[in-house]
């Protein structure tokens, strides 16, 4: 049963998507150094694993430079084009413009405010109100680093990229020959053109080429496109770790085990009535590497299924020996099938053998929804926007979303998130822009999408602008019956601009989720100048079905859990005392019973029933039960979250601001590691500018087991020793930062 006119492969492709080879630099001399000057970075040897070597923050401003900063000795920067496309170094929240392009800076640097690199490549190719369509091949090389007293390195840096519109390219290269040879590591995560990177924060393993080398260059290379940006911080080397499995993807397939397209993918709301043992059968995938220095044995991938808080599923895959530095990946084929109304969560697990050095990066989490009536592929929230602006961007065009349907029922609605982009209103949806919502059956006769049944024409208004916009549709008694087949859901839009108007002006765009990895070919678009619905496969339009069913419950639970560890710590909330609840619009903001925390390890919980479900609650937290020493004091945003079936919130109060203690904004970072712990902890501590330290370790009673005081360091770093006192949870403070410790 394959459909002819809709172009595009229904098969979902799976891969593992951090690359690495090697390539040899023919033209490069056996000393090719005129370039650079051969300053080499040495730190002193640290065998502890985990611990940090070598750090770069791109703190390059340079006051008496005109250009405002300078670049160290030993870098260099390169426009293979000649073009004046360089990486260029930015600081704090300084822009990153261009014609597409509204960026405020690095959005997942740690240290912004000392400055990033940046290739800003949509600046370039728009000047003076002029486009240019240049495609840049840049790179920037930084000064060799000694790693030959460590035999293992692991690469740590955060990124942020989009860019169009050839082929996905930002590498990094690494020579330990002095550029004879290059091992290259993909940074793009499996990041399509035109889509903001997957992954930010990057944890790699390199020392099949780094390791014992004195001589190690790092280069970060861009090509092949015009538009967009790449943004490097926070890099940093590591020494690597013994034992060290990492899920590095991951994949749930809700698959139509029926038909022979098997192309569900990730489905965030499925009605009851379709699932019947035929669609919706989830089944696992997951990508596993060995970034240790020792084998790892007996690996094997372990997912688990919990309905409203309840296990239901719990299977493990075949397990296989992984040696250092490989990959392999890990299927579980048997299905689930989800059976009643709820809200299920999922894990996927990483596991060996061996004590897994970092186990947080072992994990993937995630939730779906069985409904009554609503059919949705795309969550709550939108990450980006879909429109045809890339393909045409006439007056009529459509996007639309691919539904299939496995037992007959009655459509009453679509709803669609119609939405203007914050970054850049303009180039997006305005009020009075007009839409209209469709579904297409597949006819198999007719080898054809005929249109089945519409709603009435709609505008869009201040009122429902950046929402979900649900518009029941016109019945006639005959055309809303849906049978068993494939349809498409599909928003019609008028923006005002005729055929193939400015992008830049006349624009009509719909929320996109990008949080799940669903099928691509699921996600479409049709230009009205043609008959054919093409693959959208850079965004998920978020457009919804609504089907005539009821049954599932209307309300649901709510546990809300609020970490009060620093409150505790700094004096500003005393549990023997005093007493912390939540207020919100779920109960008029007039608060709730008070939160209780029986293993006084400082998180507090409450379970609220009877909240109406998929609806939007707002809330805080507060101290006996008083406005001016809830979360927020001074008038901050409340907190949000739709509800649904089944639902556990897990909060830090204040979003970790401190509170009621005098605060020392010197101190930029504090990491203890390993955590937790036999009693042995390493304390490293970053300030920007020499300052005082103040060290405090209490335990869940307030007694005090450790303290220090260190006057004037730029930095800090010593190992700590509770392996005397007993296993448990303690509290460490550096002046302003707080850190849970675990002695086990």
């Amino acid at each position: 049963m394959k459909k002819i006119t809709l172009l595009f492969a229904l098969m979902l492709f799976f891969s593992v998507t951090f690359a690495q080879k090697f390539t040899v630099n023919e033209n490069a001399g056996l000393v090719d150094r005129h370039l650079y000057k051969p300053l080499v970075k040495e730190a002193p040897a640290l065998k502890t694993e985990g611990e940090i070597f070598y750090s770069e923050t791109f703190d390059f401003k340079d006051s008496e430079n005109p250009r405002g900063w300078t670049l160290p000795e030993g870098w260099n920067i390169v426009d293979e084009n000649d073009m004046g496309h360089y990486w260029v170094w930015r600081a704090g929240t300084d822009s990153i413009k261009g014609k597409y392009t509204f960026e405020p800076g690095h959005r997942y640097s740690k240290t912004p405010e000392d400055g990033y690199f940046v290739l800003p490549m949509d600046e370039y190719n728009y000047v003076d109100g002029v486009s240019t369509s240049n495609g840049g091949h840049a790179w920037f090389q930084m000064a060799p680093i000694d790693c030959s007293e460590h035999p293992s390195v692991v690469m740590k840096l955060r990124q942020y990229f989009r860019n169009c519109c050839g082929s996905t390219y930002v590498k990094i290269f690494i020579s330990n020959d002095q550029g004879v040879h290059w091992a290259e590591y993909n940074m793009a995560y499996g990041t399509t053109t035109n889509v903001f990177c997957k992954k930010p924060i990057v944890e790699v393993n390199i020392s099949e080429v780094a390791a014992g080398m004195p001589d190690v260059w790092v280069k970060f290379e861009w090509d092949n496109n015009s538009h967009y940006f790449w943004c490097i911080d926070d890099f940093e080397l590591m020494e690597g770790y013994t034992n060290e499995i990492q899920l590095t993807d991951s994949w749930v397939m809700m698959s139509d085990l029926y038909d022979d397209d098997n192309d569900e993918g990730y489905v965030f709301m499925t009605p009851l009535s379709q699932i019947n043992g035929v669609l919706g059968g989830c089944t696992f995938k997951g990508a596993f590497v060995n970034a240790g220095r020792d084998d790892q044995y007996n690996c094997h991938l372990n997912a688990q299924i919990f309905k409203n808080g309840t296990s239901v599923y719990n299977e493990n895959s075949e397990s296989r020996d992984i040696w250092s530095l490989d990959r392999d990946t890990f299927d579980i084929t048997t299905p689930y099938f989800p059976d009643d109304y709820g809200t299920y969560k999922f894990t996927m697990e990483a596991k060996q053998d061996q004590e897994d050095a970092v186990p947080s990066n072992n994990n993937y989490m995630d939730f779906f929804n069985v409904t009554d009536s609503v059919y949705s592929i795309a969550d709550w929230d939108y990450e980006t926007y879909s429109s045809t602006a890339s393909w045409g961007n006439n007056d009529g065009d459509y996007l639309g979303i691919l539904y299939d349907i496995t037992q007959a029922t009655e459509v009453n609605s679509m709803s669609v998130f119609i939405m203007q982009r914050p970054e850049n209103p303009q180039a997006s949806t305005q009020v009075g822009y007009g839409f209209q919502y469709f579904i297409f059956k597949w006819d198999e006769e007719a080898q054809d999408w005929i249109e089945m049944i519409s709603a009435e024409y709609g505008e869009v208004t201040e009122d429902n602008l950046n929402t979900w916009i649900t518009m029941p549709m016109d019945k006639d008694g005959e055309s809303e019956f849906m049978e068993p087949g494939q349809y498409i859901a599909a928003i019609q839009v008028w923006h005002g601009g005729g055929a193939g108007p400015d992008n830049n002006v006349y624009r009509f765009t719909i929320g996109s989720d990008l949080d799940h990895k669903y099928n691509k070919g699921k996600s479409l678009f049709k230009l009205i100048s043609g008959d054919v619905w093409n693959v959208n496969d850079t965004d998920l339009s978020m457009i919804r079905l609504n089907l005539n069913y009821t049954g599932a419950p209307t309300t649901g639970s709510v546990t809300f859990n609020v970490d009060m560890t620093l409150p505790i710590t700094n004096g500003y909330f005393h549990p023997d005392w005093e007493f912390v609840d939540v207020a919100g619009t779920f109960n008029d903001w007039g608060g709730s019973a008070h939160m209780e925390d029986p293993d006084g390890d400082g998180i507090y919980t409450l379970t609220i029933n009877d909240i109406p479900v998929f609806q939007q609650i707002e809330y805080k937290y507060r101290i006996n039960g008083n406005w001016d020493t809830s979360e927020f004091p001074l008038g901050g945003p409340n907190r949000t979250y739709i509800t649904s079936y089944w639902n556990e919130l897990n909060d830090v109060y204040n979003n970790g601001v401190s509170m009621g203690v005098n605060t020392d904004p010197l101190t930029k970072s504090v990491t203890v590691y390993p955590n937790p712990s036999n009693g042995i902890f390493t304390l490293n501590v970053q300030n920007t500018r020499q300052a005082d330290l103040n060290i405090h370790i209490a335990n869940l009673n307030g007694q005090v087991v450790y303290e220090k005081q260190i006057k004037g360091v730029l930095s800090h770093e010593e190992t700590i020793d509770l392996s005397g006192y007993a296993k448990g949870i303690y509290f460490l403070r550096v002046n302003d930062q707080v850190k849970k410790l675990v002695v086990k």
